[in-house]
């Protein structure tokens, strides 16, 4: 068997809320190690046991379900004394810590004749040898053992989780996706803090949409467990088109922005979403200026989450790396650009970023809101919805 270590946010919960946010991870770990919920149990307050084969493929996808912290390979101990504990942690560790640093963790509960430091004291006895040292901050390896009653676990070894929340636990947002690093990396941040995520993609002739969607089925194929995300595809070349003859070029990127934002508010009300969520970062092109953020916030009512608004671009890509889905990213095209190679507007007040969007009459947005293809990822293939079909919502 093996352990999923919970996020520590779990373990400070009020006991009622420890139990449903439990509740809610139960059955994403079961599903990420591939049995079934009943093998699944919780042991302590912040730890479940999972009835199955510590393989490597196992605990790497249980290590990537939120709410988790470690997912660890144990050994077993039954009926022990002290004695017999630090024997059996020196078969599993004594090879490895025999160089470099180490520190010793021991958790228990119940009642026993002994604490926890001594048997911490005991095991860094049978571990010490000449050529490593003791670390209790930064060690090299900590050995750690969960003592529960009269059974003792020792972690062999873990593989680091995302932490955060259990995905379900706070209400769905829904993701604008490009399919480049930032929109991707903003939906795992919001995952990570317990909100499924759907997405809208807005199709141009020059976007990949089936690239997009690709980029999304890769994050939630590896981060998704428990969750089913619906994708809405809008065709967005009538509104590029109508800017192109009612908006000057300076400002037809903003104003590309505000309509985007405009028309996924409509998505999400007639779908019971509450927030948006973008890749947007500050300063990173001329629409995400604090003005121009500033201005397409005023033209919706619906919330706009911008997770990664103070990130750099390298630490957007080293996360999409983490998660991914960078190399995928790597090959997205940009949204056109509408500017015609002239200056574009950066700080442009707000009512004259009001006036140009509103240029486009809301009848185009009603049209391509009445067009959309909307369907589940989990049915998504290559090639499967273009604009050109017609299919059930």
């Amino acid at each position: 068997m093996f352990t999923a270590t919970l996020s520590g946010e779990i373990h400070l919960k009020s006991n009622r809320t420890q139990k449903r946010f439990i509740k809610r991870i139960t059955p994403s770990v079961a599903l990420a190690a591939g049995v079934t919920a009943d093998r699944v149990r919780r042991l302590t307050g912040n730890r479940l046991v999972i009835d199955a084969e510590a393989t490597d493929d196992r605990m790497a996808r249980v290590a990537r379900v939120f709410g988790v912290a470690r997912a660890n390979h144990i050994q077993e101990v039954k009926d022990f004394d002290l004695d017999s504990l630090a024997a059996a942690t020196k078969e599993v560790w004594g090879d490895k810590v025999a160089t470099g640093s180490y520190g010793v963790r021991v958790k228990r509960v119940g009642e026993h004749d002994w604490k926890g430091q001594d048997a911490e004291r005991l095991i860094g006895s049978v571990l010490n040898t000449e050529t490593n040292t003791v670390n209790l901050r930064t060690p090299d390896h900590w050995v750690r053992v969960l003592v529960h009653g009269d059974t003792a676990w020792i972690t062999e070894t873990s593989v680091p989780g995302p932490s955060g929340l259990p995905l379900g636990t706070q209400e769905p947002v829904l993701s604008l996706l490009s399919g480049g690093f930032d929109s991707v990396v903003a939906a795992w941040m919001m995952m990570s803090r317990g909100c499924p995520v759907h997405f809208v993609h807005f199709t141009l002739d020059c976007a990949q949409s089936d690239h997009a969607i690709a980029v999304a089925d890769t994050l939630q194929s590896s981060w998704g467990y428990g969750t089913s995300p619906r994708v809405h595809l809008i065709d967005f070349q009538p509104v590029k088109e109508s800017i192109r003859e009612n908006v000057e070029p300076r400002m037809r990127q903003v104003t590309l922005k505000v309509l985007m934002a405009k028309t996924a508010e409509r998505i999400a009300e007639q779908n019971g979403i509450g927030a948006l969520v973008t890749g947007d970062a500050l300063g990173q092109v001329s629409s995400q200026t604090l003005t121009h953020l500033r201005a397409i916030d005023a033209s919706i009512d619906i919330p706009m989450l911008r997770p990664l608004l103070g990130f750099q671009k390298q630490d957007i890509i080293a996360k999409a790396r983490l998660i991914g889905t960078a190399d995928l990213s790597a090959r997205a095209k940009e949204v056109c650009d509408l500017s015609e190679g002239l200056p574009v507007a950066v700080e442009a007040p707000l009512d004259k970023v009001a006036d140009n969007a509103g240029r486009i009459s809301d009848s185009v947005i009603d049209d391509i809101v009445s067009r959309e293809l909307a369907f589940r990822l989990s049915d998504w293939f290559p090639g499967a919805y273009r604009f050109e079909q017609t299919i059930p919502v």
